[in-house]
């Protein structure tokens, strides 16, 4: 069966671009919301 090997690679490699896109946007919302929660006191 080679549809499913397919399908799974397929899966496996949307898995992995969805996290390369998504966790950087993750962690520069998370670095916005601790400097927006910590107030202006942080130098930028």
């Amino acid at each position: 069966m080679m549809e499913t090997e397919v399908q799974i690679t397929l899966l496996f490699l949307g898995a992995g671009i969805l996290a390369y896109v998504i966790i950087p946007g993750l962690l520069v919302i998370w670095d916005r919301v601790l400097d927006y929660m910590g107030g202006a006191n942080t130098p930028k």
